[in-house]
């Protein structure tokens, strides 16, 4: 598959068959669609921001890419994409930046959103070696809370595939409810590429006290997307 494929992540597997996935099906500016700012958000270990050239040695670091001569050259498509929905959407992508290394241990977004219908999708991709530490719990909490509250929207939902079940875990913890199979390509006969669709609505979404999401710290906008 192709670039011009939507972008799934963490919810698809290896990050690898992101880059092949998906992207437009729901983002292109036109009707109902609108140029967003990409802040910089803040949470209890992470600091999620958008990708810069720099950052293509912690990519490479993922385990997720083929080792030979198209490793790096896959690495650089996906850079290359981040860039591209910055220009053509204002957001894209962000990069999950560990507050205690500076290192980059994967990336998180909301590639998917319709302004008519106020329906966003988010995915997330962690780092093989920096799963089952939270940080996918901690960096989707934010980007629900952003998601509701800074941009309006009013549902937010995830794909699973039908095999991984930490993604569908993960997405139970954020309080999404199961609502049924999709398809994954509609021109596809094949029954296993039918995945499980989670949901959230705003009047469900349920915040600390302090008026954000446990785990999170308020969203910080910088001019230049760095810390």
């Amino acid at each position: 598959m192709s670039l011009k494929d939507r972008t799934r992540l963490f919810w698809r597997g290896p990050v690898i068959k992101a880059l092949r996935s998906r992207v437009r099906r729901m983002i292109g500016i036109g009707p109902g669609q609108r140029i967003l700012k990409m802040p910089v958000i803040e949470t209890e270990r992470l600091i999620l921001r958008r990708f810069d050239q720099e950052d293509l040695k912690d990519i490479l670091a993922w385990e997720d890419f083929p080792v030979g001569p198209s490793h790096e050259v896959q690495a650089q498509e996906f850079l290359d994409y981040c860039f591209r929905e910055y220009r053509e959407r204002g957001i894209g992508p962000w990069g999950m930046q560990l507050k205690e290394t500076r290192e980059i241990v994967g990336n998180c977004g909301l590639p998917h959103i319709n302004f008519k219908t106020l329906c966003g999708e988010v995915n997330c991709y962690v780092a093989p070696r920096h799963r089952g530490k939270g940080l996918a719990t901690e960096a989707l909490k934010a980007l629900l809370e952003f998601g509701f509250r800074q941009i309006g929207l009013t549902r937010i939902q995830a794909r699973c595939e039908l095999s991984n079940l930490s993604s569908q875990r993960l997405t139970q913890k954020m309080g999404m409810k199961f609502e049924g199979l999709v398809e994954d390509d509609p021109s596809s006969k094949d029954p296993s590429r039918k995945q499980k669709m989670y949901a959230i609505l705003e009047k469900d979404f349920k915040v600390a006290a302090t008026g954000v999401p446990d785990g999170t710290m308020a969203v910080k906008a910088r001019p230049d997307g760095r810390n």
